[in-house]
């Protein structure tokens, strides 16, 4: 038989093993275990953090919605100071 007591902070396990043969008296044993439910929120944490990850992103989108002809990047091009290098490509 098990017992469990469960908190953010810790989970105790306190578990009847059976009687002591030699003396007739109860085996009990008590597990303290701190911090079990952060580590079921941390996998949370990953999970979600990974399905954000996944999520196609719109930031080229946004960058092609902006330009009205194909030309304009040139004159952009032209009004920057020579001491920034212009790439394409991802950031």
């Amino acid at each position: 038989m098990v017992a469990i007591y469960s908190t953010l902070r810790e989970d105790l396990y306190v578990v009847y093993a059976g009687v002591n043969q030699g003396s007739d008296a109860p085996t009990i044993h008590v597990f303290l275990n701190p911090l079990v439910k952060w580590v079921w929120f941390g996998g949370v944490v990953v999970v979600m953090g990974t399905i954000v990850a996944l999520l196609p992103s719109r930031h080229a989108v946004l960058v092609l919605a902006g330009t009205k002809a194909p030309g304009a990047a040139r004159e952009f091009a032209g009004a920057v100071p020579s001491s920034v290098t212009l790439k394409e490509g991802h950031d």
